[in-house]
C-alpha cells in the first residue's frame, strides 16, 4: 500500500521516504522495517532475508542500525547445543507509531520556536 504526504504547494512524497529522511535510514534498512511493521511475527535473520530476496549477509548491518534507532526490538533465543544464540526481529506497531508521531512533533515544535525567533529578529530597512 502506497501513503502519500501531500505538501501545501501540491507536491507529495511517499511516506517511507518521509521516514527514510526523518531517521536518515537507506532503502534496504526501510524494507526490513516495513517487512517488520507488516507482520505479527518475530522474524530470524532467515526469515528476512528469505521473504526480502535478499543475502543473509545484507542483513546485519540495517538490522544493527534499525536496533539502535530504537525503530525495531529483538529477542534472543538459545542456540541448540553449543550454537550460537540466534536472533528474531520484530516490531510494536503501537511503539514506532507513538515514536514517530511524537519525533514529528519535536521537529514541529523546535521550526516554530526557531521561525518565530528568526521573524522577530529580521528588521526592515
Amino acid at each position: 500500500m502506497e501513503f502519500k504526504i501531500q505538501f501545501p504547494d501540491g507536491r507529495q512524497v511517499d511516506f517511507h521516504k518521509l521516514v527514510e529522511f526523518l531517521y536518515g535510514i537507506t532503502d534496504s534498512e526501510m524494507n526490513i522495517l516495513h517487512l517488520l511493521l507488516s507482520t505479527d511475527e518475530k522474524l530470524s535473520v532467515e526469515d528476512i532475508s528469505e521473504r526480502l530476496k535478499i543475502a543473509k549477509t545484507s542483513i546485519s548491518k540495517p538490522v544493527n542500525i534499525l536496533l539502535s534507532k530504537g525503530l525495531i526490538m529483538r529477542d534472543k533465543t538459545e542456540g541448540e547445543g553449543k550454537r550460537r544464540p540466534k536472533y528474531l526481529y520484530y516490531t510494536d506497531k503501537n511503539a514506532v507509531y507513538n515514536k514517530i508521531v511524537n519525533d514529528l512533533e519535536a521537529i514541529a515544535k523546535i521550526f516554530c520556536e526557531k521561525y518565530k525567533s528568526h521573524v522577530e529578529s529580521v528588521t526592515v530597512k
